[in-house]
């Protein structure tokens, strides 16, 4: 594994759980971007205590650029995955997580259960930011996913990862894409409850819809 990459590991275990009650991401490495922009949204109370609430605050900055993830990385059992994956449902909600989070360990039983509930709407994909390689720190986090059911794709951390894994000091954080790896929406720090998921997912789809309609009559338009 390259330095830099175990360099960005050895940071995110430092810092570690997102759980600082009203913190905000600053904005210089809160989101994944291509530019200098922030995308990411900040959870109103701390990641262990967040499970309570019935929202998801946003960040106030909606000056962010399209951002396009492009990726090639291994699943728990080694098996290369890329962005393609992204095709296989409308929106795809990606979750930063790692083995030292108990936040993150949380909320992922009923992420298990939302995600099998998604079907071609949505899916989700798990992040292990914090796999540094090592077989013991596989396992752990195979064991992890297994107790828990937690029973989506997880990755292990690529460089190619790198726009969510530098996008927050702190762990869980949440992604979403839409079926081409575009970002859909700002991210969100904290674990959430199931309820509050669920509503983030359905808002997040309206985007997507409404991103497909306003592309559909710009192709209309420029046609005629």
């Amino acid at each position: 594994m390259k330095k830099s990459l175990i360099l960005l590991l050895a940071l995110l275990m430092l810092s570690g759980c997102g759980n600082s009650a009203g913190t905000t991401p600053n904005t210089d490495s809160s989101a994944p971007r291509s530019s200098q922009t922030d995308d990411t949204q900040s959870n109103d109370s701390a990641a262990s205590e967040s499970s309570d609430d019935s929202t998801a605050s946003e960040s106030s900055d909606d000056s962010a650029e399209t951002f396009q993830l492009t990726f090639t990385a291994k699943d728990l059992a080694g098996n290369e995955v890329d962005q393609s994956v992204f095709a296989n449902a409308k929106l795809t909600m990606m979750n930063i997580w790692a083995t030292f989070c108990g936040p993150c360990i949380n909320e992922m039983p009923e992420l298990g259960e939302l995600a099998a509930e998604g079907g071609t709407n949505y899916q989700i994909i798990g992040v292990c930011a914090d796999l540094n390689g090592t077989e013991d720190m596989l396992e752990d986090a195979k064991e992890i996913v297994s107790q828990t059911k937690a029973n989506y794709l997880h990755l292990q951390p690529s460089e190619d990862l790198y726009p969510v894994l530098t996008a927050s000091s702190s762990v869980p954080v949440t992604f979403f894409f839409d079926s081409e790896g575009k970002l859909v929406g700002k991210g969100i720090l904290g674990a959430q409850k199931k309820d509050t998921w669920s509503q983030v997912i359905s808002e997040r789809l309206e985007m997507v819809k409404a991103d497909e309609t306003t592309s559909a009559e710009d192709s209309t338009n420029d046609a005629a």
